[in-house]
């Protein structure tokens, strides 16, 4: 049953989750979703949602270059990226042209946004959480923050700046006992090297004249047209990725833009139900 289901293996050199779908054989399913986690999430950080969201649809999620600690070369361009996601998918065994979503968070977003952008893949929809037409300078400065600890090969430093980045006020007066055990897990399930890599080539792209900063994407998604929809979630007190630069990206996009209330950055895990009600809505409509 569900254990059957939640069972970790290797695809392509990356640790993922290949669910089918809870439906019993011989219904209809949805079409697949991948699923790309942030920054400095691996395959636990995600086992509820995939649980919830693979109820009637396979689901792949899979650590990235630069997640967990499976070594790996450290070119994490989004470029590379987009080729790991369509190698990944590969050796999943899914149909080349069997059309699927694409749902990312963070840094997970701006990768399934450069996947749709190559044209090589057939995305379906695309849904993005915490992603932006810009960063504001407290997001820059943070992920700067961020940066100079694991340049300074301080895990746990990185992982409670992380943390004060990510969450409200309120999530973290509520849950502040539990924040030790975190930083812990952060710092267990990754590397120094694999994110920092990925911190550095987040801020490189987020240069306005980058080919591959999160406008040019949204540009180049809509004029393939290609992709059927897409959304941008944000959190009410996201303040990195702001709701205002949010819904600039949706436009350039043609997207639709949904806020979820009462969550900064880390939408999916402040208010984890709120945001899968608002991902299967998406998908199923």
């Amino acid at each position: 049953g569900e254990l059957m289901r939640f069972g970790a293996c290797g695809l392509a050199g990356h640790r993922a989750l290949l669910l089918q779908s809870a439906r019993a054989a011989g219904t209809e399913a949805a079409p697949p979703v991948v699923l790309i986690g942030g920054t400095a999430q691996w395959l636990d950080s995600w086992t509820a949602h995939a649980q919830a969201i693979s109820r009637d649809r396979r689901l792949l999620l899979y650590e990235t270059r630069g997640q967990g600690r499976a070594p790996h070369e450290l070119d994490v361009s989004l470029d590379t990226h987009a080729r790991d996601l369509a190698t990944v998918r590969r050796a999943a065994g899914w149909a080349e042209d069997e059309a699927f979503d694409l749902v990312g968070f963070s840094f997970g977003g701006r990768v399934a946004m450069a996947a749709a952008a190559t044209g090589a893949l057939p995305v379906r929809r695309i849904i993005t959480t915490a992603v932006a037409s810009r960063r504001s300078a407290r997001g820059r400065l943070a992920l700067r923050g961020c940066l100079s600890s694991l340049d300074a090969r301080d895990l746990h430093g990185f992982a409670y700046q992380m943390i004060l980045a990510s969450y409200s006020e309120s999530f973290l007066e509520q849950h502040e006992a539990r924040v030790p055990q975190w930083i812990e897990a952060i710092a267990e399930a990754n590397t120094c090297e694999g994110l920092g890599a990925i911190v550095k080539e987040t801020l490189a792209t987020e240069a306005e004249e980058h080919p591959r900063h999160t406008l040019r994407l949204a540009e180049a998604i809509r004029a393939q047209g290609a992709v059927e929809a897409g959304l941008v979630i944000s959190g009410s007190e996201d303040s990195f990725s702001t709701i205002e630069s949010a819904a600039e990206l949706a436009a350039a996009a043609e997207w639709e833009h949904v806020i979820v209330e009462g969550a900064a950055h880390a939408v999916p895990l402040e208010q984890s139900s709120a945001w899968r009600k608002v991902v299967r809505t998406f998908l199923d409509s």
